[in-house]
């Protein structure tokens, strides 16, 4: 195209432009002028209306970085960050500098580790949210990344053994992951606010146990006095045919040279590896539970200790520990020393009345204390420790938040870790122990943090629930809407953070109330709470968040009428499980990646996560418990849902599958309930693609505004 061709579009492009504008005032519905909200690459939204983009605020907002790991030797980090249209990995080489981008590409990573010489670094991806996640190998050149792992394998936690020894790797099999190319049907805001979709563990330090699990070894307690646990026989968790797990060694350097270390038809989790280079693993399998050490030549497992207590010389190093967190001893989770070259464990630190929700090892053959993070009434405490003394506070000068992915340099005396506050979605620190200063490595956020209080009320059995409250500015005056986000898990916590995007939007353009409950079940309140909504008791749950509207009803400040609940994974069920108790005191739902019928969702999930779901919800194998879980499931009570849905998912979706949505919007749909559809072909169960994510945010706050102002959601 020539020059004075392409003067002329622009000049004809500048005239209709004018005259465009200078017509608009002649037409009433000023929508048809406004720039409409646009779906992400692969997104569908199925009765969804055309709809104009609203500035929700936090565009300019400092992006959040995570905390992925230390470089071996210098004072330097990776981090992860948003970059282009998905989590990038960076690296960060000071204070206050700009993150250098390492990785590219529409598809995120979940996780990375330095090897301990340093010449590369591992990291982990997975492929259009489905979880899949495959290792990568990144040379210290900076050269294109080298696949470790094969395709069609989940590795779920690795881990490196000292320097020059390769890498260990839990490896589970999907029985469901979709076949490239497959086409999806047309017919089909995030997993969830405060959630993250679970990458790949980084098996360095400070991996728990389950909740009072046999971990096969013996508990000496805070006095020595061995407890009566007793050990399973190794051959009878392990199996190769059909194996669900596998635990295998690699050379990175060499993708090819792998060799399998064990195999179970049940789970294999808490994957370490102590200073001596012992490589542990929990095996799980028929309800038994039980750390193994297997023998990094392929020649089998055992527990740990065995030789010792049998008298068999090694030769090896007579002190081999370990530290992890489990709960055996009270309500709340604790430290435990394990030695595993004699095949003891210790309890300690057991009356602190606070979760021990993390911790860092300080590397081997340091003199480093333990670094412990509490979360003390939903707020992160830092504090060190070296056994035989208290505890002691640090980093008290940070704003209360949540801390995460606390970390020793392997060679330094720096302690990292990333917060998150009302300040900012997610800050790195570092505290050097030398000086006992704690120090930002990246900026705080912008604007006015929004704060929350604790909101408390009695359930129906007189049980005490809290949940966190974020008030509308004082400018809205009178009863104001009010918008419940259920968290997910279910045993997952609400906790005070960083409130940003459509969640800031309905508070200071709407003027609407957010509400954050902690419904029973959820974490970080004991055990004895933890556990109050498993099996039948599941919708006791349900009910706690009805005796959250009779307190609505009483408030003055709030509006009754207009009331908008919401969740993402098992908040998902729960705002769809509300929807069908409590239809005519709501003016709307939103389910993102929800269940929807228990049973199938249990007979689809993917098969590394049944059993474990089944001892939170129950068991559908089992006639009567089928028959209790159809009869609480919200698709068996359809009918009830009279105010509108929106539903959101993903069509990767390894954890709830993609069918409970279907089933849900049809059902709803059938007796002429208004509902939105929105879903994505290439997320899993959360959105994590930018695109993706801004018009569903975009559509979360037009469901919104419409349900609560009486605006017709179907034009």
């Amino acid at each position: 195209m020539s020059t004075q061709s392409t003067m002329s579009r622009r000049g004809w492009l500048r005239l209709a432009g004018g005259t465009l504008a200078a017509l608009q005032p002649l037409f009433g519905d000023a929508r048809l002028w406004a720039a409409p909200a646009r779906l992400g690459t692969n997104m569908t939204a199925d009765g969804v209306p055309r709809f104009e983009h609203h500035a929700l605020g936090g565009e300019r907002e400092l992006p959040a970085l995570r905390f992925a790991g230390w470089h071996p030797v210098k004072p330097e980090m990776l981090v992860l960050m948003r970059r282009g249209p998905s989590q990038q990995l960076h690296r960060l080489a000071g204070p206050g500098l700009a993150p250098e981008p390492l990785t590219e590409g529409r598809d995120g990573v979940g996780s990375a580790k330095w090897e301990p010489a340093a010449g590369y670094l591992v990291f982990t991806r997975d492929q259009g949210g489905n979880e899949a996640w495959r290792l990568y190998r990144l040379d210290a050149g900076g050269d294109a990344p080298v696949a470790i792992t094969p395709e069609g394998e989940r590795v779920s936690e690795y881990a490196f053994l000292p320097a020059g020894q390769g890498l260990v790797y839990l490896q589970e099999r999907l029985d469901r992951r979709p076949r490239p190319g497959t086409p999806v049907e047309d017919d089909g805001e995030d997993g969830g606010e405060d959630e993250r979709v679970e990458a790949p563990r980084v098996a360095a330090s400070g991996v728990e146990s389950a909740l009072a699990v046999d971990d096969g070894m013996k508990d000496v307690g805070q006095e020595g006095a061995k407890d009566a646990a007793r050990e399973v026989d190794a051959s009878k968790l392990l199996s190769t045919s059909p194996a669900l797990a596998n635990l295998w060694w690699v050379d990175p350097a060499r993708p090819q040279e792998r060799r399998l270390l064990g195999a179970t038809a049940g789970r294999l989790t808490g994957l370490r590896v102590s200073p001596a280079g012992r490589v542990l693993a929990m095996v799980t399998r028929d309800g038994r539970s039980q750390t193994l050490a297997f023998a990094l030549d392929g020649s089998g497992a055992r527990a740990p200790g065995a030789a010792a207590r049998l008298g068999l010389g090694t030769g090896e190093r007579t002190e081999d520990i370990l530290w992890r967190r489990n709960a055996a001893v009270g309500e709340f989770r604790h430290l435990v020393r394990d030695d595993v070259a004699h095949g003891r464990h210790r309890n300690e630190l057991t009356d602190v009345g606070a979760d021990l929700e993390g911790l860092a090892e300080p590397p081997a053959g340091s003199d480093r204390p333990l670094a412990l993070v509490y979360n003390v009434a939903g707020v992160s405490a830092l504090r060190l420790y070296r056994p035989g003394t208290s505890p002691v506070e640090i980093a008290k000068d940070v704003a209360p938040g949540v801390i995460r992915g606390v970390s020793w340099h392997p060679t330094l005396p720096l302690l990292g870790f990333e917060q998150v506050s009302a300040e900012s979605p997610s800050r790195l620190y570092v505290h050097a122990l030398e000086e006992g200063t704690t120090r930002p490595w990246s900026a705080a956020g912008e604007g006015v943090p929004l704060r929350s209080a604790v909101l408390r009320w009695k359930s129906f059995d007189g049980l005490e629930i809290t949940g966190l409250h974020i008030a509308p500015p004082a400018r809205f005056t009178g009863p104001r809407p009010v918008y419940i986000s259920l968290h997910g898990g279910p045993s997952s916590q609400a906790r005070p953070g960083y409130v940003a995007g459509v969640l800031r939007a309905l508070v200071e353009q709407l003027g609407m109330h957010l509400v954050m409950p902690n419904v029973r079940g959820s974490d970080g309140f004991g055990k004895t709470f933890l556990k109050l909504d498993n099996g039948r008791l599941r919708e006791d749950a349900v009910k706690d968040v009805s005796a959250l509207l009779d307190l609505v009803a009483a408030r003055s400040d709030m509006d009754a009428a207009r009331v908008v609940v919401a969740g993402g994974s098992y908040g998902g069920y729960l705002s769809l499980a509300v929807a069908t108790h409590e239809s005519p005191r709501l003016a709307g739902s939103i389910c993102r990646v929800g269940i929807a019928n228990f049973v199938s969702f249990l007979e689809n999930t993917e098969s590394y996560r049944r059993d474990n779901r089944r001892a939170e919800y129950g068991d559908e194998r089992d006639p009567a418990m089928r028959e209790f879980l159809t009869s609480i499931s919200p698709l068996t009570h359809a009918e009830a849902v009279r105010k509108p849905l929106m539903v959101v998912h993903g069509r990767n979706d390894p954890r709830v599958p993609f069918g409970e949505a279907q089933a849900m919007v049809a059902a709803v749909r059938a007796q002429g309930t208004p509902v939105w559809f929105v879903s994505a072909s290439d997320e899993g169960h959360s959105f994590t693609k930018a695109d993706n994510r801004a018009y569903l945010n975009q559509a979360s706050f037009e469901f919104v505004r419409r349900v609560i102002g009486g605006i017709s959601l179907e034009r």
